[in-house]
Protein backbone atom coordinates (compact mmCIF):
# COMPACT_ATOMS: atom_id res chain seq x y z
CA UNK A 1 0.00 0.00 0.00
CA UNK A 2 1.25 3.04 -1.33
CA UNK A 3 0.72 6.69 0.86
CA UNK A 4 -0.75 9.41 -0.50
CA UNK A 5 3.56 11.50 -0.48
CA UNK A 6 4.52 8.22 -2.36
CA UNK A 7 1.67 8.15 -4.75
CA UNK A 8 2.01 11.28 -6.68
CA UNK A 9 3.43 11.82 -9.91
CA UNK A 10 5.77 14.68 -9.48
CA UNK A 11 8.83 12.83 -7.70
CA UNK A 12 11.29 15.47 -6.39
CA UNK A 13 14.48 13.80 -7.57
CA UNK A 14 13.10 14.73 -11.06
CA UNK A 15 14.74 17.51 -12.63
CA UNK A 16 13.28 21.18 -11.88
CA UNK A 17 12.05 22.45 -15.43
CA UNK A 18 11.56 26.37 -15.95
CA UNK A 19 8.07 27.95 -17.88
CA UNK A 20 8.63 26.91 -20.95
CA UNK A 21 9.49 23.47 -19.72
CA UNK A 22 13.35 23.65 -20.37
CA UNK A 23 16.12 22.04 -17.79
CA UNK A 24 16.24 24.60 -14.89
CA UNK A 25 19.94 23.47 -14.06
CA UNK A 26 21.60 25.21 -17.47
CA UNK A 27 19.51 28.34 -17.08
CA UNK A 28 20.59 28.71 -13.48
CA UNK A 29 24.11 27.75 -14.73
CA UNK A 30 24.23 31.05 -17.12
CA UNK A 31 22.33 33.27 -14.62
CA UNK A 32 25.03 32.62 -12.06
CA UNK A 33 27.44 33.08 -14.79
CA UNK A 34 26.23 36.31 -15.91
CA UNK A 35 26.10 37.61 -12.21
CA UNK A 36 29.83 37.22 -12.28
CA UNK A 37 30.59 38.70 -15.27
CA UNK A 38 29.49 41.50 -14.19
CA UNK A 39 30.58 42.05 -10.63
CA UNK A 40 34.13 41.54 -12.43
CA UNK A 41 33.41 44.05 -14.89
CA UNK A 42 32.07 46.67 -12.65
CA UNK A 43 34.01 45.87 -9.76
CA UNK A 44 37.56 45.40 -10.89
CA UNK A 45 37.48 41.77 -9.53
CA UNK A 46 38.81 38.57 -11.02
CA UNK A 47 35.93 36.16 -12.20
CA UNK A 48 38.00 33.28 -9.90
CA UNK A 49 37.49 35.19 -6.61
CA UNK A 50 33.79 35.68 -6.80
CA UNK A 51 33.39 32.03 -6.73
CA UNK A 52 34.81 32.21 -3.15
CA UNK A 53 32.10 34.87 -1.97
CA UNK A 54 28.71 34.13 -0.13
CA UNK A 55 25.23 34.31 -2.44
CA UNK A 56 24.52 37.10 0.15
CA UNK A 57 27.96 39.14 -0.86
CA UNK A 58 26.73 38.54 -4.48
CA UNK A 59 23.13 40.11 -4.05
CA UNK A 60 24.54 42.91 -2.44
CA UNK A 61 27.27 43.37 -4.94
CA UNK A 62 24.37 43.41 -6.97
CA UNK A 63 22.02 46.08 -5.62
CA UNK A 64 24.82 48.52 -5.38
CA UNK A 65 25.55 47.73 -8.80
CA UNK A 66 22.13 48.50 -9.81
CA UNK A 67 21.63 51.34 -7.50
CA UNK A 68 24.79 53.31 -9.17
CA UNK A 69 23.33 52.18 -12.55
CA UNK A 70 20.07 53.72 -11.67
CA UNK A 71 21.46 57.32 -9.74
CA UNK A 72 23.61 57.81 -13.13
CA UNK A 73 20.69 57.15 -15.55
CA UNK A 74 18.58 59.39 -13.20
CA UNK A 75 21.30 62.50 -13.89
CA UNK A 76 21.74 61.62 -17.31
CA UNK A 77 18.45 61.91 -17.96
CA UNK A 78 17.98 65.26 -15.70
CA UNK A 79 21.09 66.94 -17.53
CA UNK A 80 19.30 66.43 -21.08
CA UNK A 81 15.74 67.84 -19.64
CA UNK A 82 18.47 70.53 -18.68
CA UNK A 83 20.03 70.78 -21.42
CA UNK A 84 16.74 70.90 -23.87
CA UNK A 85 15.60 74.13 -21.23
CA UNK A 86 18.54 75.66 -22.31
CA UNK A 87 18.23 75.64 -25.90
CA UNK A 88 14.67 77.31 -25.83
CA UNK A 89 15.67 80.05 -23.78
Amino acid sequence: MLTQYFASQVNFLDPKLTNDGKPYGPFRYKEIVRECYLISKNCNTSYTDLMSITPIEKNYLLEFITEEFQKTEELMKKNNNNNRLDLFK
